[in-house]
C-alpha cells in the first residue's frame, strides 16, 4: 500500500480526535469536575464524564473506520512470518485512540487551567498521530521498521498507562471504583502492547485481562498507602512493567525463569526507589 494516503488519513483522524478532546477542554474549564468525586455517580462533573465517554467512543470508532491495517496486514503477512490469521477476528484499531482520549479526559479532570488544557490537547494530537503511525509500522514487511516501531509504540503505551494509573490513583476512591478503573485501563494497555505480534486474539485478551486483574489487586493494596497520585502511578507502572515483560516474552516465546528474574529484579529496584523517595519527601527517613 502507498504510505502517503495512509499518513493523510491518520493525520485527518488525529485532527478530528483532537477536536473532540478540545470539547472536553472547554467543558472542564466551564464546569471543572471535582477530584475525589466518583465519576457519573456524583453530581459534580457528571456532564464532563458523560461527554468524555462519548468522546472516547466516537474517537475510537473514527479511528477504527479509517484503520488501514485490515488491508496492510495480509499484504505483509508472509514477510513477517505470520503463522496465524494476519487480521484479528475482532477489530483493534480503536484501542490506542480510546486509551489516548481517556487519558486526556483524566488529565483534564486534575488540570483544567487554560494553559493545561492547551497542552493536553496538543499532547493528545501528538499521541494520536504518532501512535497511529507506530501501530501501522508494526505491520511493515521490513524488520528494521518493525523494530523501531515496536520501541516507539511500547514507549507510548507505557506513557499513557503511567498517566492513566496516576490520574486514577489521585482520586483516592474506594477500591470498588479505583480497582475497577485500573483493571479497565491496564487491560487495554496490555492488549495494545501485543499489537502486531504473531499471537491469537483470544490469547491476547486472556493475557491482558490477567494482567489487569493483577494491577487491580495492586491498586487495592496501594489504596492504604499515603502517596501522591504520580508516585502511586509510578508504583503501579513498575508492576505493569514486570507483567508487560512477562507478557511480551510469552508472546515472543522467550519466557524463562531468567527472563522473569530480570524483570522482577528491575521492578523490585524501581519500587524500592519509589518508596524511598516517598519516605524522604514525607520526612520518614
Amino acid at each position: 500500500m502507498v504510505m502517503r494516503p495512509i499518513i493523510a488519513r491518520s493525520l485527518a483522524a488525529s485532527l478530528l480526535g483532537t477536536g473532540l478532546l478540545s470539547v472536553l477542554v472547554v467543558i472542564a474549564r466551564a464546569a471543572p469536575p471535582a477530584i475525589g468525586a466518583v465519576p457519573f455517580l456524583a453530581p459534580e462533573g457528571r456532564w464532563f464524564w458523560l461527554t468524555a465517554t462519548a468522546v472516547c467512543l466516537v474517537g475510537g470508532l473514527l479511528f477504527q473506520l479509517l484503520d488501514p491495517v485490515p488491508q496492510l496486514a495480509p499484504a505483509t503477512a508472509r514477510r513477517r512470518g505470520i503463522r496465524y490469521d494476519p487480521v484479528t477476528e475482532w477489530p483493534t484499531g480503536w484501542v490506542l485512540p480510546f486509551l489516548t482520549l481517556a487519558v486526556g479526559a483524566l488529565l483534564l479532570c486534575a488540570y483544567h487551567t487554560e494553559l493545561a488544557g492547551m497542552a493536553i490537547a496538543l499532547l493528545g494530537f501528538v499521541a494520536l498521530f504518532l501512535g497511529q503511525l507506530a501501530r501501522i509500522a508494526l505491520y511493515s514487511g521490513e524488520p528494521r521498521v518493525r523494530a523501531l516501531a515496536r520501541v516507539a509504540h511500547t514507549v507510548l503505551v507505557y506513557g499513557l498507562a503511567f498517566a492513566a494509573f496516576a490520574m486514577v490513583y489521585v482520586h483516592k476512591l474506594r477500591s470498588l471504583y479505583s480497582a475497577t478503573a485500573l483493571f479497565l485501563f491496564a487491560s487495554i494497555a496490555f492488549l495494545q502492547l501485543t499489537e502486531g505480534e504473531d499471537i491469537q486474539l483470544d490469547r491476547r485478551i486472556l493475557y491482558a485481562m490477567t494482567g489487569g486483574l493483577v494491577l487491580a489487586e495492586a491498586t487495592w493494596v496501594l489504596n492504604y498507602w499515603p502517596a501522591t497520585g504520580w508516585i502511586g502511578g509510578a508504583a503501579l507502572l513498575a508492576v505493569f512493567h514486570f507483567l508487560a515483560g512477562l507478557l511480551l516474552a510469552r508472546s515472543e516465546r522467550t519466557l524463562s525463569w531468567r527472563t522473569a528474574l530480570e524483570y522482577g529484579s528491575t521492578t523490585a529496584l524501581a519500587l524500592a526507589v519509589i518508596v524511598w523517595g516517598m519516605l524522604r519527601t514525607r520526612g520518614g527517613l
